[in-house]
């Protein structure tokens, strides 16, 4: 049975079985050893001093050079796009390490303990003087791209201050051409709404002799082909504190790629991973660019559909200061939240901050009553309070989590909870035991030292292997602070994006749906946005004294906006109007009946950027199948019925047969000479939901 199939059955002591292993232990500094391994269309083989990888798709070759592994050759079937670098040691320079001497190289197939999909892993194991490096490749089948990691552990006897990390290196390529354009970019993470409008995605081209240590990859373009390197890090575009999650430099037409994620200081006699590298081929333009890097970011991090499909409510959102929304945790109104979200078809109830104990030895447990004295003031993880507004003393959960899970099978619904990143394994693994929670949310982390980053993530698998992968964890990237970044962690759940209130004092965090939407626009380019928490709020909430409009626009286009991503109502559910709850509930419905299929496409920005005077949308394309949704929205300002939009992946003259997923009306349309199709919404703010069928040719 496949990994996917266990994870969708709950099973729990999950048993991962190698099928094929192939181990050599060897010294040479000439010739490699035989090795011929192969899963799938994936496959690895030595041939002299090469190590050759193919994917079934792209192939890549390495030549052993006695310092290290060289990239000779990376191919398509349309040809090479690298070739070998004239005097390079290795893909990898991180000092001057001397000689090396390969101990051991094996080719198996692998999952990662499950939190990947199932690929051909290589890995060569080098001796120089004082280090040890460990190269490992993973092939995923019929993908087109290679993902490469180093692992560094120190010799016996190696002395601290002996080992070197700089410049830091960690990936090589000689261009067989010189490209047309070389573009970086990358992602902003601790958002703040009060520099209206924003943008959350940062693109930058690189000059021929150029650099960027701001973003997370490149798309290097040819004539009809081109190459995506993308460093798998915590980086963000604004990120302070950060752990070493480098650049990338170009050099004509060498690129190296930097930033190990590692110090010399960390380094000790068991193997740590740095930062790893993904290389990327596609043919095409920036669409093509767009689904390739996808394709393999979901080979990378893939959707579980029993375990990663789900709207999600939570506790925090509906009241601005922190005693308030602490409040909202206890028993009785999570019982009262289970209700709500219950009769809205809601899938997950998230209990955030304030059902815990906050000291002592019971910490992380949660709390039978509420704090009688003192003021809510942070210190470190820790949080305390005076009861301001408050009753003097309140039930928080009198009788654990017994009550809450019991209402909550009986609802139908799962549950969540929140964590600082600092509570133990062992009270996660008991509060999973006690509420069977699906989802974990481990906040606060500062994580710019390799330790505390290595702590984090590895106590975040450990749940959810303990959890018999029911469970995930996901990622706040709310501050700019160094925490996981959009590009690493996403194998534990999704990414939680950014904090927005209906009711708030502060600019930074008011709810404004076009600046929502256009978060997701923008994140729709290189990301899977359907691995990201996108926010409804109650618009009801707002004070008509905020900057905000967001009176003025629909319950239910505001959720709509969140559909091609993971919704999650950041908003006490109970709230909703009578007719909120009448004009939400049929679309959640609808929506989750076609949701299992929309999460095997993927998705892409349309239309013009948002800025609430616009028509934008997604469309949402399944590759294997041709098929599609799409989602067009007439924003607030906008003084046109109709719009013409262009779709991807559609010539000229396609036919399609559209179906509105809210009225369930079909019309067939031709694609005119620029792939466009004319959409009407007769107001504004309006949307439209829709399901598409392609036809090869139009009659």
């Amino acid at each position: 049975m496949s990994v996917n199939g266990l994870i969708n059955k709950g099973l729990k002591g999950v048993i991962f079985v190698t099928t094929f292993f192939s181990f050599i232990k060897f010294s040479s500094a000439q010739e490699l050893p035989k090795l011929k391994q192969s899963y799938r269309q994936s496959t690895a083989y030595t041939q002299g001093n090469q190590l050759v990888v193919s994917t079934g798709l792209v192939e890549r070759r390495w030549t052993w050079t006695g310092k290290g592994l060289a990239t000779s050759l990376v191919k398509s079937a349309k040809g090479e796009l690298v070739a070998a670098a004239t005097n390079l040691a290795a893909d990898w320079n991180i000092g001057e390490l001397g000689e090396g001497r390969i101990v051991a190289i094996k080719a198996f197939q692998n999952s990662d303990e499950g939190f990947t999909s199932e690929h051909l892993a290589v890995e060569v194991e080098v001796k120089y003087a004082a280090l040890f490096v460990k190269y490992v490749i993973w092939v995923y089948p019929n993908t087109t791209g290679f993902r490469t990691q180093l692992w560094l552990k120190s010799s016996e006897g190696t002395r601290r201050g002996e080992v070197s990390l700089h410049p830091g290196i960690s990936e090589i390529l000689n261009l067989r051409a010189a490209p047309s354009n070389v573009r970086g970019f990358g992602y902003y993470g601790g958002l703040k709404a009060n520099i209206v409008p924003y943008d959350i995605l940062t693109t930058v081209d690189i000059a021929r002799e150029g650099s960027s240590d701001i973003v997370s990859g490149l798309i290097v373009n040819g004539e009809d082909r081109g190459i995506i390197l993308l460093k798998e890090s915590q980086k963000h575009t604004h990120m302070n504190r950060q752990l070493e999650t480098g650049g990338f430099v170009r050099k004509g037409n060498l690129l190296e790629v930097n930033g190990l994620g590692i110090r010399a200081d960390d380094i000790s006699t068991d193997y740590k991973f740095c930062w790893a590298n993904w290389m990327i081929l596609y043919d095409g333009g920036d669409t093509d660019a767009q689904l390739a890097l996808k394709r393999f970011d979901r080979a990378r991090y893939p959707v579980h559909p029993g375990r990663d499909i789900f709207i999600m409510a939570n506790t925090w959102g509906s009241e601005d200061g922190f005693d308030q929304s602490a409040y909202k945790a206890r028993e009785e109104n999570v019982l009262r939240e289970i209700e709500a979200c219950t009769d809205l078809g809601i899938d997950l109830l998230q209990i955030d901050d304030g059902w815990q104990i906050r000291s002592g030895k019971d910490s992380w447990l949660p709390a039978q009553k509420g704090p009688t004295t003192g003021t809510y003031r942070r210190s470190g993880s820790l949080v305390l309070h005076d009861g301001t507004g408050l009753p003097e003393s309140y039930a928080v959960y009198p009788e654990g989590f017994a009550n809450v899970k019991k209402k909550a099978r009986k609802a139908g619904i799962e549950l969540g909870l929140w964590h600082a990143w600092t509570a133990p394994l062992p009270a996660l693994q008991t509060n999973f035991d006690n509420g069977k929670f699906k989802a974990f949310k481990l906040d606060f982390a500062l994580l710019d030292k390799k330790s505390s980053l290595d702590s984090l993530y590895y106590k975040a698998r450990d749940l959810i292997k303990y959890s018999g992968y029911k469970a995930v964890v996901n990622w706040d990237v709310t501050e700019r602070a160094a925490r996981m970044g959009f590009y690493f962690g996403r194998d534990c759940g999704n990414l939680y994006l950014a904090n927005r209130k209906a009711y708030t004092v502060r600019e930074d965090v008011q709810y404004h749906p076009w600046q929502v939407l256009r978060d997701a626009w923008e994140l729709a380019d290189y990301m899977n946005l359907n691995k990201v928490q996108i926010t409804f709020q109650n618009k009801d909430l707002t004070p008509d004294t905020t900057k905000s409009d967001a009176l003025k626009y629909p319950h239910r286009y505001n959720l709509a906006i969140t559909l091609m991503a993971s919704p999650i109502f950041f908003t006490e559910t109970q709230y909703l109007s009578e007719s909120a709850r009448a004009a939400l509930k049929p679309l959640i419905a609808q929506y989750k009946a076609e949701r299992d299929e929309m999460y095997k496409g993927y998705v892409f920005a349309l239309g013009q950027k948002p800025d609430n005077k616009s028509w934008t949308g997604f469309q949402n394309h399944n590759p294997d199948t041709g098929d599609g949704y799409i989602t067009v929205f007439r924003e607030l300002n906008n003084e046109r019925q109709d719009a013409s939009i262009a779709l991807h992946f559609f010539k000229p003259g396609s036919a399609l047969e559209l179906t509105d997923i809210v009225t369930r009306e079909s019309r067939r349309v031709i694609l005119n000479e620029r792939s466009e199709i004319t959409f009407d919404i007769p107001e504004a703010p309006g949307f439209l939901f829709l399901k598409y069928r392609g036809f090869k040719d139009a009659d």
